[in-house]
């Protein structure tokens, strides 16, 4: 059973990311609900893209708590060191940036097809 245990964690494993949900509300910050797929060992889900003022970012899925009156919250899952948050930041916005062009696509399909200049 320890064998298997350390076959998980050897090398760098895969990690693959779906957006499962794009936001499109000027009112929301949260722009895509994401999951990742690690090592095909584990899924993570409510991986969310925000945008801030200082830009978009990836934020891991988090839970909400009360202390001493204060709304706080505190990360469920995250990366321990800075490459394997990298790693995942990177998938988690190559899987955004794939999806916008996607539905841009299908926008520009759309509005090729639609009969703006019609007369009667």
């Amino acid at each position: 059973m320890g064998q298997k245990n350390k076959e998980l964690i050897v090398g760098e494993p895969t990690i693959e990311a779906k957006v499962n949900r794009l936001i499109d509300r000027e009112d929301s910050k949260v722009k895509a609900i994401v999951t990742v797929n690690i090592g095909n060992s584990f899924a993570i889900h409510g991986i969310k893209v925000v945008d801030s003022k200082n830009g978009l970012f990836v934020q891991m899925p988090q839970r909400e708590y009360e202390d001493k009156g204060r709304r706080m919250f505190a990360d469920i899952f995250h990366p321990i060191t800075l490459d394997a948050r990298a790693l995942i930041t990177d998938e988690v916005f190559k899987a955004f940036d794939a999806k916008l062009n996607e539905y841009q696509d299908f926008a520009d399909e759309i509005s090729e097809e639609l009969p703006f200049n019609q007369s009667m």
